[in-house]
């Protein structure tokens, strides 16, 4: 039997096996649970989904620490199976939502005292 498998079955095989990308798609999907529970428009939905693939990829194994320091759980569970998934799914649940805190406090700061959102 013929072991090449050609180009694009290889790409695919090494994105499958890729942790960022495995840690993007729960990203996306916490990004998505967020959306869909706050009920925002489809511009905005889309703009969480990808913010949170790409906070989740981004942040790869240290999302697992910093949840695990957030939930007060024991370091040994860091290096445990499934939480590599559920840490980027957290990471992509609240990473826009402290973005978008982020950005607003910076827009009324720079909005001055007293200046609403159009000044």
């Amino acid at each position: 039997m013929n072991d090449d498998t050609g180009f694009f079955s290889g790409v695919l095989r090494d994105l499958a096996a890729s942790t960022a990308a495995i840690l993007a798609a729960w990203g996306a999907l916490g990004g998505a649970t967020n959306a869909l529970t706050t009920r925002m428009r489809l511009r905005d939905a889309i703009r969480h989904i990808l913010l949170g693939g790409l906070i989740a990829a981004g942040m790869g194994s240290l999302s697992m620490s910093l949840v695990t320091h957030w939930l007060k759980l024991p370091p040994e569970a860091v290096p445990a199976g499934g939480a590599a998934g559920s840490a980027a799914y957290l990471v992509g649940v609240f990473g826009p939502a402290v973005i978008e805190v982020g950005l607003a406090r910076i827009r009324s700061f720079r909005a001055g005292p007293g200046g609403g959102p159009d000044a």
